[in-house]
């Protein structure tokens, strides 16, 4: 296990903060431009909230609004309430606090799976993520191989040309992680927040460098998660307009199972090269 995903591992196993209520740090790292913490750790942060109150249930959906962005300098409190206590279902809120301010608000909805029918869309094809390149090393980052997350292009990488406003990444944790499903479920959060508004941006590349930001997000998923091996993300933007990008994606097991589907919109904000 790389020391980043070591850490982050530890950022999701929340510190107990009284009845329902949960504390949890940021540290080193996680952070994005102008001090912003990323999205996907406050909301696997959320996620994993949510869950340590659902008794073992597994979580199928989750909705979620970035309300404010967060900073690494100050831990944040993650508020749970139980709105419903279900024969069959369970959900969950989650308000996420820092410096008395709220940030971050989630609903998660939790059940037991059952017998029933089945279809999907099929996987479509792909380069094995073995033979593809790493997307933070074709970045320049030379720490590419410490990532929590391994992350490999399936296709063409944004570059400042346009491009169609759909891409595909492998996505795999940087290490084996423990049998727990609520890490897998939280690290699967964390892992699908990346690359989704980059594909909104993709077509517009030549405007200019991407300074977006994450306005929702929302996840389903159809199996209990399980992220101990490579799972291809194939996302699509159907729109953008008046400054916000669409995005929707499919995680797909390497044997094409779709595990989850995702959506999230986006402010798509351009700087100069």
């Amino acid at each position: 296990m790389s020391t980043l995903l070591k850490r982050l591992v530890e950022r999701l196993d929340l510190e107990a903060a009284g009845p329902d209520s949960f504390r949890g740090g940021v540290g080193t790292g996680g952070v994005t431009v102008d001090n912003r913490l990323f999205g996907g750790l406050v909301a696997a942060q959320a996620a994993a909230a949510a869950a340590r109150t659902a008794d073992g249930v597994p979580m199928h959906s989750l909705h979620a609004y970035f309300l404010r962005p967060g900073r690494p300098e100050k831990d944040m409190e993650f508020r749970v309430k139980r709105i419903k206590e279900g024969r069959n279902f369970h959900a969950r809120t989650v308000e996420v606090w820092q410096r008395e301010q709220l940030i971050f608000h989630l609903q998660a909805s939790f059940t037991e799976p059952v017998a029933g029918v089945r279809h999907q869309a099929p996987m479509p094809p792909a380069p094995n993520p073995e033979a593809s390149p790493n997307r933070d090393a074709l970045r320049g980052r030379s720490n590419w191989a410490e990532m929590p997350i391994d992350v490999r292009m399936a296709t063409e990488i944004t570059t400042d040309q346009p491009l169609p406003a759909e891409q595909q990444v492998w996505l795999k944790p940087s290490g084996l992680l423990p049998e727990d499903p609520l890490l897998h479920l939280a690290l699967l959060v964390y892992a699908s927040d990346r690359s989704l508004l980059e594909t909104a941006w993709r077509p517009h590349a030549d405007t200019g460098a991407l300074a977006g930001a994450s306005l929702d997000h929302s996840m389903w998923f159809h199996e209990i998660p399980r992220f101990n091996d490579w799972l291809l993300y194939v996302m699509e933007s159907p729109a953008a307009n008046a400054g916000r990008g669409l995005a929707m994606g499919g995680l797909y097991s390497r044997d094409g199972r779709r595990i989850a589907s995702v959506a999230q919109e986006g402010l798509l904000r351009f700087t100069k090269r």
